[in-house]
Formats: structure tokens, C-alpha cells, sequence
């Protein structure tokens, strides 16, 4: 290696020089940079008009790659030539043309809506070019944008409003997205107004049923209102069926014969902490019912893993928990949250969780309801053939539309799953079997079997370790 490196240290200026200019015409200036580099480092004078050929194959590709409509590549061209020549007009009138193509990304992202693509916008920008007015303003209105919509999503849309006019002056003319996003705030406060006052005189009334009704119209405009939230985990508690058997109650005759026969252990009929939801024609889950899930390495014997997962994972890699309002993660080892390291952190819907070499994309689908779904992302990373996992917490949601936990596109009316104290149960509006046994409207489950119906069958079945 140091022959060679000599080697060329002593190779005559005009070989040089030829390399630098054969770099240039196949289209790698950088390299003709570092030709040029050495020349200066030798103390050759007569490098200056190779240094005008350089900045030239700068500019040049830089220009290419603005009309393939690559900006990235044309900032690092910026960033190589003004090492060169920063005080050079074709350089500035680069970064000028550059900062004029940041500034309109801004816009575009404003004038469409989405405040944090603006956001993320203005961060390269000024990273690149430096602060402006109009660009501080933007963010500032950005930065607003994104917190108005997350008051208006508690419910608070006396502060929403509040904040709309300070937003509009700060963005200036660039209000097209603004105008749809104050207008949709508007009308969910409508909407919520005339819900939050039903519900509150369903409440006194104790009218259950309407004040479920409510509730959800509530969480349909503001689906972090926590009031609303537990209104309809109250109304839900008085609804749902208050006791449990999905089999007839045995006779005098039979309860005397079982107790003769029964074993001296209890049979229990809670179930298990996970399992598995096989619904034929649509697909398969791993249900978890714990408030913490553990993520971790997938091992033939199994383990205390949760979610085990087929990847360069630790055995226990990271874990998420569930409270009255949201999930958390924490991690033991590298974990990206939505492309970024953390070790801990409240997880929102859409989020995309990286362990290693697999991908698990996080959503809260239903509003109100803290039953998350984890899809893992780019193929099967899970030892079971299951489309995902279901994280349940009240209750599952399965029918048409996308709000949903799992969706059946053929059900007319959706069909829910949910929990009552240490057992599962199932709602739906019509009459179904389960284990043979006929039922209507709702009925308790058992740990494991199948329920069907003339609009839909599925299965339970508990995961063995």
C-alpha cells in the first residue's frame, strides 16, 4: 500500500492532470477533485485552469440532476464545489436555485395539508441554507398546525379555535391545505358539541345503550376525548352480558352427577393469555390479552416471548405497555421508531417499529378503543402462519369499513369480541352456534372452540408454549 501510494506521489503533473480531465468526461468530478488535490498538495501552480474544469463538472452534474428531479444529489454537488469556490457566481447562483427549490417544497407541503412533511422540509433546508423569516414563520405555523390538531383530537376545541387565526397569519397566502383543515375542525366541533351534549343527558338518564351510541359519535370527532372514552367503557360494562355461560345451565340432577364425578382441581374457565383467531376466508391473528407484550427472539422451545419473531432479534428485545390512554415501548436493545433510535417512547397509530431485520407497522384503527393491531412488514416474520397480532384490551372490533381491528368486507354489520373480567364473549346482532350450541345476540366464549353463522365462522385456540 505504500509502494502505491508513493507510486503516484511521482507520477509526472501532466499524467495527473490527463487522469483528472478522463474523471470529468465519464462524469465523476469528485474524483478529478482529488487529482486536482494532489497536484496543490505538490505545489504545481499551473493546477488553476484544472480547478475551473472541476468546478464546471460540478455544476454540470448538478444541473443533471435537478432535471432528473434529484435535488438530494445536486445539494452534495453544492456542498463538494463551494469548498472549491464559495465565492464563485455560478456556485451562488446554484445555491440560490437550490434554496428556491427548498422554499417551494415548504409551500407545496403547506398548500397540500400535511404540516409535518412541511416541517421535515424546513429542517433540510435550514440545515442547508440557513434560516430566513419566511422559513421560521412556516415552522412556527407547522409546529402549531400539528399541536392544534392534537387538542382538537382531546376535544378541546374552544383551544383549537383559538390557535386557527395565529396559524393563518403566520403562513401568510399559502392557506389552500390550512382552509381544509380549519374547515374539518369546524365541523367536527359541530359534531361533537351537539354528541357531547346527547351523551352527557343519556348519562343522566342512564340510558346505557344511547349513551354507547353517543360516546362513539364523540370519539368519531375527537378519539382522545378521555371522558368520552370512559363513558363508553362504562356504558359497555352495562351492555355487554353480565354472566356466562355460552352451554345451558345444567339441571339439579346433572349438578348433583357432575359434582359426584368432578376432579378435585377446578376447572377454569378463563383464557389464555394468548391465542389464536382463525376466521375462515379472511385470515389468522395471534391475540395477546396482557396489558405488556414482550418482543423477542423466536426458539424452538418456546419461551416467555409474547410475539416471537423470526429475525436478528435478542431474546427479549423490546417490550410494549398498555395503560388507560396509550402504549409504550421500551427497549433492551437497538429499536428504530419510525427511522429514528429510541429506547423509549409512547407509541402513536401508524408508527413503525424496526427491530434489526424486521418491521412491525403499529395502529390503533378504532377510535376510542385501546385494542392496537402489530402487522409485521416485507413477509412473514412470526413462527406461526398468522397475518398479525392483535393487542386486545377492551374489546376486537371485526366488520366491514377501515375502522376496524380486522376487517370482513362480507359482514353487513360488525361483529365484536370482548372482555368480561377473566372471560371472552362475543356480540353480534343475529343468531350463531357456538360448539354446536345455538345462540342470539351475544353470548360468553370458551377458552377454545369455533362459532359460526350463516354470515361467518371462526376459531379460537389457545397458543401451547
Amino acid at each position: 500500500m505504500l509502494a502505491t501510494r508513493s507510486s503516484a506521489m511521482t507520477e509526472p503533473a501532466w499524467i495527473i492532470k490527463w487522469r483528472a480531465r478522463e474523471a470529468l468526461k465519464n462524469g465523476q468530478p469528485e474524483e478529478a477533485h482529488r487529482l486536482l488535490e494532489q497536484l496543490n498538495a505538490a505545489g504545481n501552480r499551473r493546477a488553476f485552469a484544472l480547478r475551473t474544469d472541476v468546478i464546471r463538472g460540478y455544476l454540470d452534474r448538478a444541473d443533471r440532476s435537478l432535471k432528473n428531479n434529484v435535488v438530494e444529489n445536486a445539494w452534495s454537488d453544492l456542498a463538494r464545489v463551494e469548498a472549491l469556490a464559495p465565492d464563485d457566481t455560478q456556485v451562488s447562483g446554484l445555491r440560490e436555485r437550490l434554496s428556491t427549490l427548498g422554499i417551494a417544497e415548504v409551500q407545496t407541503a403547506l398548500n397540500a395539508g400535511n404540516p409535518l412533511l412541511a416541517l421535515q422540509a424546513a429542517a433540510r433546508l435550514k440545515e442547508r441554507a440557513g434560516q430566513s423569516a419566511d422559513i421560521a414563520a412556516w415552522e412556527e405555523a407547522a409546529q402549531d398546525w400539528i399541536l392544534t390538531g392534537e387538542i382538537a383530537e382531546r376535544g378541546d376545541f374552544t383551544l383549537a379555535r383559538a390557535s386557527l387565526e395565529r396559524i393563518r397569519l403566520r403562513l401568510g397566502e399559502y392557506t389552500d391545505g390550512f382552509d381544509r383543515f380549519e374547515q374539518d375542525v369546524l365541523r367536527r366541533e359541530d359534531r361533537f358539541r351537539f354528541a357531547w351534549n346527547e351523551l352527557q343527558a343519556a348519562a343522566e338518564s342512564k340510558n346505557w345503550r344511547e349513551m354507547l351510541r353517543r360516546a362513539d359519535e364523540v370519539l368519531a370527532v375527537a378519539p382522545r376525548h378521555k371522558e368520552a372514552q370512559q363513558a363508553r367503557n362504562r356504558a359497555w360494562q352495562v351492555v355487554q352480558p353480565e354472566t356466562a355461560a355460552y352451554r345451558p345451565e345444567p339441571s339439579a340432577e346433572e349438578s348433583s352427577a357432575m359434582q359426584d364425578t368432578a376432579p378435585n382441581h377446578p376447572v377454569s374457565p378463563q383464557p389464555p393469555k394468548r391465542f389464536f383467531l382463525w376466521i375462515d376466508g379472511v385470515g389468522a391473528w395471534l391475540v395477546c390479552l396482557n396489558s405488556r407484550v414482550s418482543l423477542g427472539q423466536a426458539s424452538p422451545e418456546g419461551g416467555p416471548i409474547d410475539v416471537p419473531l423470526f429475525a436478528d432479534v435478542s431474546r427479549i428485545h423490546a417490550s410494549l405497555s398498555r395503560d388507560s390512554e396509550s402504549y409504550s415501548l421500551e427497549t433492551s436493545r437497538d429499536v428504530l421508531l419510525n427511522g429514528r433510535p429510541t429506547s423509549r417512547g409512547v407509541l402513536q397509530s401508524g408508527d413503525r417499529l424496526s427491530l434489526a431485520t424486521c418491521s412491525l407497522a403499529f395502529a390503533l384503527p378504532v377510535p376510542g378503543c385501546l385494542s392496537a393491531t402489530l402487522t409485521p412488514e416485507g413477509g412473514r416474520r412470526l413462527p406461526y402462519a398468522v397475518d398479525g397480532v392483535l393487542l386486545m384490551a377492551d374489546m376486537l372490533v371485526l366488520g366491514p369499513g377501515e375502522k376496524v381491528h380486522v376487517r370482513m368486507p362480507d359482514l353487513a354489520q360488525p361483529l365484536y369480541l370482548f372482555r368480561q373480567k377473566d372471560s371472552l364473549g362475543i356480540r353480534w346482532q343475529g343468531e350463531f352456534s357456538i360448539g354446536g350450541e345455538r345462540c342470539k345476540d351475544r353470548a360468553m366464549l370458551p377458552p377454545q372452540g369455533s362459532v359460526s353463522s350463516e354470515a361467518f365462522t371462526f376459531a379460537i385456540e389457545p397458543v401451547s408454549r
